[in-house]
């Protein structure tokens, strides 16, 4: 009897110690990604269960989903937002419906499934949503990113294909006119929609107005400040709708969110004039960006 015990003793200290350091390792796998530390984070993430996803927690999961994704592995984000699922019947997460990162990821033919059992674990949860209205409003978000999403696609995989380009420019400027409709009509009747009613896929509404003309973004922007100040709306997004206006008004912009094409005759793309570039750097860690240098080309 005292054998069993001191083996259950064993095994208790020994489950404790793996807990506490998998604990120690999420920590600061959550702290590299919090600091834009994605490929330090993905490895810590992965390093923390040796390679081994069947320990991984759904949370941890999706964490080193966004990880993967912004390091541009996104075979292995789609692996992991499908681990997360699988790993606890109940879990859901508002990332798989609407997040920057994992945008590529709706593009493979295996995420409209992950993201349908996403949306039918959260309608049953959050029972407090108005779900037909987050479904038209996540319809929207999918067409504008989606569209977009597969336009950049083809131009960096096969930029000659000019005829199949032009088609899908097209099909994205369709998108964006019914799309603005659309939302236009929503934010005159509704005005800013919480996420306390629709979580956030009312992060639509942003990316539609974003990529409307000059007068439409000026027309709406107050209502988008005033979401971001109330944590409605990322700080980041409104980052970038702040400096397209100024940029679309010929005004430096401040969070250096901004670039255009450096000439006519070229696809290189450098930053639109900044303010003030010794304190973009400060301005841009209050509206939840990363350091300029790090800022994708």
């Amino acid at each position: 009897m005292k054998e069993i015990r001191l083996i259950l003793l064993v095994f208790l200290i020994v489950s404790i110690t793996q807990i506490h350091a998998q604990n120690s390792a999420s920590f600061r796998a959550d702290s590299l990604l919090s600091e834009f530390k994605y490929s330090e984070a993905l490895n810590e993430y992965m390093d923390m269960f040796e390679n081994n996803m069947s320990i991984m927690k759904s949370g941890s999961a999706m964490n080193a989903a966004i990880a993967a994704a912004k390091c541009d592995k996104d075979t292995l984000a789609l692996e992991l937002v499908a681990y997360a699922l699988d790993a606890d019947s109940m879990f859901f997460d508002e990332r798989i419906s609407v997040s920057d990162p994992l945008e590529d990821c709706r593009l493979l033919s295996q995420w409209d499934a992950h993201q349908d059992e996403n949306e039918r674990r959260l309608a049953k949860t959050m029972t407090e949503y108005d779900i037909p209205l987050r479904n038209s409003l996540l319809e929207i978000y999918h067409s504008d990113q989606n569209s977009r999403g597969r336009l950049i696609r083809l131009s960096k995989t096969d930029p000659a294909n000019k005829d199949e380009l032009s088609r899908l420019w097209q099909d994205m400027k369709r998108n964006d006119s019914i799309n603005l409709c659309k939302t236009i009509e929503l934010l005159d009747t509704k005005g800013w929609i919480p996420k306390a009613k629709v979580g956030t896929a009312n992060q639509a509404l942003f990316f539609v107005i974003q990529h409307a003309r000059p007068e439409i973004i000026e027309k709406y922007i107050a209502i988008f400040e005033a979401a971001a100040k109330d944590n409605e709306l990322p700080k980041e997004l409104f980052a970038k709708m702040y400096d397209r206006q100024q940029m679309y008004a010929g005004k430096p912009q401040r969070y250096g969110t901004q670039r255009v094409r450096k000439n006519a005759s070229t696809k290189e793309m450098v930053l639109w004039k900044i303010e003030d570039t010794d304190k973009v750097n400060e301005l841009r860690k209050e509206m939840n960006l990363p350091p300029l240098e790090d800022y994708p080309n």
